[in-house]
């Protein structure tokens, strides 16, 4: 049975990260008095594109055609290692820790970085040098984040972070938590290029970031990109809501009827993070480039404050 669960929390990210987009991009469109795309759009993109043959540049490597099967690779590994339908630990669970996941998304943006670079295009080099930029303020208030979780499980482990919080009565309202709750959800913002860090939707190339760095991608190796994005997406929010803000509704390791009642119980905490993240892109602009250094580093102390804080007060 923990086989079969593993396989059924892998398959709700492959699956649910085009819908969990769709709802957000077709909410924020009702937001705007617009009618918008179904929320099944994504399937539709995800079709046409796998039926269309690659267009590759002539200064392109096998790293340019490998680097999109590495990074969806990186993405489906990161499914295993985090609780998304379970409260105990899978099979593979032992992989990683949330430490090893981000080192795991680091390798991800790391390859693409590396095929946006291979292709010589100046649009691709652009969006990489930026998004490199970017990852090397996140990667520190991210492992900070942890921490102030990690200060009540005494673990780095997803699965006790989880079974702590979710035991103790206080947790929520801690001085530490609630910061590092605060800090993880801007980092969320920033590593999936949301408003106010990128306009998902913008389609001027110079102020492209995350976009950026696939604009030389098509057709099959352009579909197996945006279906990665898609489940960090939905991955980054799962995470927060399973560990940060709602802890409960997941099943065990050993019960398949809990595992699939706790699949609607994520689409609804899902629906929630969702929600925040179209307020969010409907009420603010986006920053200046030079600007997001500034939210990036509120971030860290964020998360810098989150784990002094757990020294102060006595959890």
């Amino acid at each position: 049975m923990p086989v079969v669960l593993q396989v059924l929390q892998s398959l709700t990210v492959l699956v649910g990260a085009p819908l969990y987009v769709g709802a957000i991009s077709r909410a924020e469109s009702i937001v705007a008095s617009k009618r918008g795309p179904s929320v099944f759009q994504p399937y539709r993109d995800l079709a046409k594109l796998l039926r269309k043959g690659a267009s590759v540049s002539d200064q392109a490597s096998w790293v340019y055609a490998g680097a999109p099967f590495v990074v969806f690779a990186c993405y489906l590994t990161v499914s295993v290692i985090v609780p998304i339908i379970t409260s105990q630990p899978l099979p593979l669970a032992f992989l990683a820790d949330l430490i090893g996941g981000a080192f795991v998304l680091g390798l991800a943006a790391f390859t693409m970085a590396l095929a946006a670079l291979d292709t010589a295009s100046p649009q691709g080099g652009l969006g990489a040098s930026r998004a490199t930029w970017m990852g090397s303020l996140v990667e520190p208030a991210l492992i900070l984040v942890f921490f102030t979780v990690g200060v009540l499980s005494a673990s780095d482990n997803p699965y006790l972070m989880n079974h702590a919080v979710r035991s103790s009565p206080y947790a929520l309202v801690l001085p530490t938590h609630v910061l590092g709750t605060l800090a993880f959800f801007m980092l969320v913002l920033v590593e999936n290029g949301r408003i106010p860090i990128e306009n998902p939707s913008g389609s001027i190339e110079i102020s492209m970031i995350e976009e950026g760095r696939v604009t030389e991608y098509s057709g099959r190796h352009y579909a197996l990109m945006r279906w990665a994005s898609w489940m960090k997406l939905f991955l980054l929010s799962s995470i927060f809501m399973n560990v940060f803000v709602i802890p409960w509704g997941l099943g065990n390791a050993h019960s398949l009827a809990g595992g699939l009642l706790a699949i609607p119980v994520l689409a609804g905490k899902l629906a929630l993070c969702g929600l925040a993240i179209v307020v969010i892109d409907s009420s603010f602009a986006k920053l200046r480039f030079f600007r997001i250094a500034e939210f990036l580093g509120a971030a860290f102390l964020i998360a810098l404050v989150g784990v002094i804080t757990s020294y102060v007060v006595s959890v």
